[in-house]
């Protein structure tokens, strides 16, 4: 379980939670309104669950169903971030790229 001092601290990850989320913004802003919500829900849990050196170990099929969110629709929003290199993924993994 994480403590509820990481869940509301990310100052361990390489962004702050500020300019994660404005970066996210950033990227979806060309995208449908709905696109932008999901990628920043996507966001806002992949800085909740991620290890200190910014780095997500879940399935593609754990994160659509911890979100309630089609699998297509998550491929777009990781596809997004990750031409915008904010994320990468290798390995079954999603890291955060750093500053």
């Amino acid at each position: 379980m994480i403590s509820t001092k990481r869940q509301n601290d990310y100052s361990y990850l390489p962004f702050s939670e500020t300019k994660t989320i404005d970066i996210c913004r950033e990227c979806f802003s060309a995208e449908s309104e709905r696109i932008a919500d999901l990628g920043e829900k996507f966001m806002r849990y992949f800085m909740k669950n991620a290890t200190r050196e910014g780095v997500l170990f879940k399935t593609i099929k754990e994160i659509t169903s911890d979100l309630n969110m089609p699998h297509q629709t998550l491929s777009k929003i990781l596809k997004t971030l990750e031409d915008h290199k904010i994320i990468y993924r290798r390995n079954g993994i999603i890291g955060l790229w750093k500053e």
